[in-house]
C-alpha cells in the first residue's frame, strides 16, 4: 500500500475515504490538522471526486469533537482523560458554548449534498458489510489496529482508491502487503 505524507498539489485519486481526524480537523480551527484537512477537502471538492465516508466517521469526528470541546471549555491539555461519565456530566456546558462545533458537520454534509458533490455512504451492500467485517478483526490482528482504526481501513481497501488520514501508525500499515492498491495520503499538522 504506497503512502504519501499530503502537500498541495497531491494527488487524490477518487474515490477517496476520509478518517474521523480529517472532518474534525476541518471543524475545529484549533486542531493540529485544521490547515492541512480545509485544504485536502477543499481539493477534493474542487475536482470533483467522491469523498466516501462511514456512520463511523461520523460518530468518531463527533466524539473527538466533543472531547476537543471540553478540553477547551475547562483549560485542559490534550492529555485529560475523556469519559462517558465526564460527558453526562457536562454535556450541557459543553453545547451551550461548543454545540456550533458538532452542528458544523452535519452542515458541511449538508451543503456538499445539496452543492451536488458526490459524497457516497459505505458500507452499501450486505456482502460488502460483510467484507469490512471478515478484514477488520484481520487488519486488528496483523496491524495492531484499534476496532474502529480498523474498520476505517477495511472501509477504504473495499471502497476506495485513497485513505486520507492523520493518523501516524497507518505509516506502519502502508508497508505491509495487506492492503495493496490503495494509496494511503497522511495530513501533517501545519
Amino acid at each position: 500500500m504506497p503512502l504519501t505524507t499530503w502537500r498541495p498539489g497531491t494527488v487524490l485519486n477518487s474515490p477517496a475515504y476520509l478518517d474521523a481526524n480529517v472532518l474534525v480537523g476541518a471543524t475545529v480551527s484549533k486542531h493540529r490538522l485544521y490547515k492541512h484537512a480545509a485544504e485536502v477537502i477543499g481539493e477534493l471538492l474542487a475536482s470533483g471526486a467522491t469523498i466516501l465516508m462511514s456512520l463511523l466517521t461520523v460518530q468518531e469526528s463527533l466524539w473527538a469533537i466533543t472531547r476537543l470541546s471540553y478540553y477547551d471549555l475547562f483549560r485542559y491539555g490534550g492529555n485529560q482523560h475523556f469519559t462517558k461519565d465526564i460527558y453526562r456530566r457536562h454535556c450541557d456546558k459543553i453545547f451551550e458554548k461548543y454545540g456550533n462545533r458538532m452542528s458544523a458537520v452535519h452542515s458541511a454534509l449538508e451543503a456538499w449534498t445539496e452543492a451536488g458533490v458526490p459524497v457516497a455512504w459505505v458500507a452499501k451492500t450486505d456482502s460488502d458489510f460483510l467484507r469490512v467485517s471478515e478484514l477488520t478483526p484481520r487488519y486488528m490482528r496483523e496491524c495492531r489496529l484499534t476496532p474502529g482504526d480498523a474498520a476505517h481501513l477495511a472501509l477504504a481497501k473495499t471502497y476506495a482508491r485513497t485513505f486520507i488520514t492523520g493518523d501516524s501508525h497507518f505509516k506502519e500499515v502502508a508497508q505491509s502487503d495487506l492492503v495493496e492498491d490503495l494509496v494511503v495520503v497522511h495530513l501533517t499538522g501545519a
